[in-house]
């Protein structure tokens, strides 16, 4: 019958404590246009499907890339555990919202005395189960605490989202670069070779008295210049290798870095019109938005500290002056129930002071959530605004590439017929190499403008 007290009290505690004093959450407005663009916003963009790095690189190499670097990178190792450390957590404030049931074993010996002459000696043997400590929480302190915890726990958890978008986007955009300076240094090669060939060519004409010595030197110094850029995209080549198997994550480089056209890496295209609202499928905004979420149910785990807490203490048990008859049947039986109400009168203003930090906070994470948003649309309009201007400047970039080879070949033949100086294919030859580096160079930026506009929508 007294256990049946005990536990409908604890019942109605918990019942009792339905009374929140955390604020209705509202979510902020998003400080930013309702569209990217000028143009209308696509409504469906909103029903489509998340944008998935299997989807937008679409890419078998690149895929195989960033499948190693998901299994072995050490940052989103460390996320995960970051993860699982939150969790951890959560689960701690979660179990304070139940009573701790503990058992006990004891032994007491005291020594009273009376007089002089006289004192009394006893001992005594006991055991029990019981809670200790246990607060009823009446006015949701304790479920403030615990909501506050697992909204940090969804923020570490978006928080893993947002590292692997980075790796992938940054492994991406790693290899770009590796093929882009590939392709640099096959076509200095190329250029290097020619130049060479030039070289000879003029060293002969020189000792046949055709060409003079000033030739000769422009000849050379077009070949050590060509030999010092190749040096630099070798350079260059090997600290990109190494970027890349940093972010691989292997203990040892035993993925292989395919080599292969610029041109024939293709990436996934994205419709125009895309409304601003997609924004929310970024991992950090939700992150920051779970932040929000956690500091708003502190207030209430805040607001809960002025008003009185109720402790609970039971224990039930058996006790002998004798351990071999404690579990015997002459063993005596004995059970306490002490409920204690802890009532704040002066703490020289800590309350206070910590619901103003907590609300405080609070305004910290909105305009956290608020910057985070923009941040993002700047992001993106960053990579969409740029978007036609690269493709108008990669346009212009290969005809211009077109026309220096086309005038490169013409001042060849009008060199050998004599109507032009070695200067001016000297010249010609270095506009065509700019030419063909600078297609390349745009080229690479397209490309990388996508990988950007990749992790600015939120892919994962």
């Amino acid at each position: 019958m007294k256990f049946n007290r005990i536990a409908a009290l604890i019942a109605l505690g918990s019942l009792v404590s339905s009374c929140s004093l955390i604020p209705e959450y509202f979510r902020p407005a998003a400080p930013v246009p309702a569209s990217y663009t000028a143009q209308p916003a696509n409504e469906t963009a909103d029903d489509s499907p998340p944008l998935t790095w299997q989807s937008y690189f679409e890419d078998a190499d690149l895929q195989q890339l960033i499948a190693v670097g998901l299994a072995n990178n050490r940052d989103l190792k460390t996320a995960v555990l970051r993860m699982d450390e939150a969790k951890a957590n959560y689960g701690i404030q979660k179990a304070n919202r139940l009573p701790t049931i503990q058992g006990t074993l004891g032994y007491d010996r005291s020594r009273t005395v009376f007089s002089a002459n006289q004192a009394f000696e006893a001992e005594l043997y006991r055991v029990g189960v019981g809670i200790s400590d246990y607060e009823v929480d009446v006015f949701s302190r304790v479920k403030s605490l615990s909501q506050a915890a697992l909204a940090q726990y969804l923020a570490v958890a978006e928080n893993r989202q947002a590292v692997q978008a980075t790796l992938i986007s940054e492994l991406a955009r790693q290899y770009v670069n590796w093929l882009a300076l590939n392709a640099q240094r096959k076509l200095t090669e190329q250029t290097l070779d020619d130049r060479k060939q030039m070289l000879q060519r003029t060293q002969r004409r020189f000792e046949a008295g055709l060409d003079q010595v000033l030739d000769v030197k422009a000849a050379q110094i077009q070949v050590e210049q060509v030999q010092a850029q190749l040096a630099q995209w070798q350079r260059q080549l090997a600290t990109t290798q190494n970027a890349l198997y940093l972010l691989l994550g292997e203990p040892t480089q035993r993925t292989p870095l395919p080599v292969k056209p610029l041109e024939a890496l293709t990436l996934a295209d994205l419709p125009p019109g895309l409304p601003s609202s997609l924004l929310t499928r970024r991992a950090d905004i939700r992150a920051a938005e779970h932040q929000l979420k956690a500091a708003n149910a502190n207030i209430g785990a805040a607001r809960a500290a002025f008003y009185p807490r109720l402790q609970l203490t039971t224990n039930v048990g058996l006790v002998n002056a004798e351990f071999s008859k404690l579990f015997s049947d002459t063993g005596s039986n004995y059970w306490s129930f002490s409920p204690q109400l802890v009532i704040p009168i002066f703490n020289y203003g800590r309350n206070k002071a910590n619901l103003n930090l907590a609300q405080t906070r609070e305004r910290i994470e909105v305009a956290n959530y608020e910057k985070t948003i923009q941040t993002a649309f700047k992001e993106v309009m960053d990579s969409l605004s740029t978007r036609s201007v690269i493709a108008e400047e990669a346009a212009a970039r290969a005809r211009l590439r077109a026309l220096e080879t086309s005038r490169l070949q013409l001042v060849k033949r009008k060199l050998d017929q004599g109507l032009v100086t070695y200067l001016e294919l000297l010249d010609a030859q270095r506009s065509v190499l700019d030419a063909q580096s600078q297609a390349l160079l745009i080229q690479q930026q397209a490309l990388l403008n996508q990988v950007g506009l990749f992790k600015a929508l939120g892919g994962s």
